[in-house]
């Protein structure tokens, strides 16, 4: 069974592409920080596991990995899905604020992708990096 990891599953379109996944026989880690939404989700399909992680965290990234290959022995796929959004005026928008938009729909994806790298390389399979609409178009100010 090929086994998938998904971030940002507990919802839109990582949980639609979990729900995909699972209907093509794949097991899927579904992870996401939000461990209420993602525990019920997850009891939803038989052929997952989840994972409460935040992928903004490299700890918690190597962390994800390990207990993936440990439970599967593979990653066939990893889908960096996770995002944030923090709408409003750039004059009352902190840095800090823009911050926690970047280490998640950023960092995260890097810090994913360079964590599963050896393994995807090693079962030559699947990365997919999803973005939002805001990288085609501005929102209003």
């Amino acid at each position: 069974m090929k086994a998938a990891r998904i971030t940002g599953a507990a919802r839109g379109i990582g949980l639609a592409t979990t729900d995909i996944l699972c209907a093509q026989g794949w097991h899927v880690v579904m992870v996401d920080r939000d461990a209420e939404e993602l525990m019920a989700r997850a009891s939803e399909c038989h052929a997952v596991t989840a994972a409460v992680h935040d992928i903004s965290d490299p700890g918690q990234v190597d962390k994800m990995i390990a207990v993936t290959l440990a439970g599967r022995g593979q990653i066939d796929a990893l889908v960096n899905n996770a995002g944030v959004a923090d709408f409003g005026p750039i004059e009352q928008t902190s840095f800090a604020r823009w911050r926690g938009v970047m280490v998640t729909n950023l960092d995260g994806a890097f810090l994913c992708t360079q964590a599963a790298h050896t393994p995807l390389k090693a079962s030559r399979r699947e990365l997919v990096n999803i973005a939002s609409i805001s990288g085609l178009r501005a929102t209003t100010l």
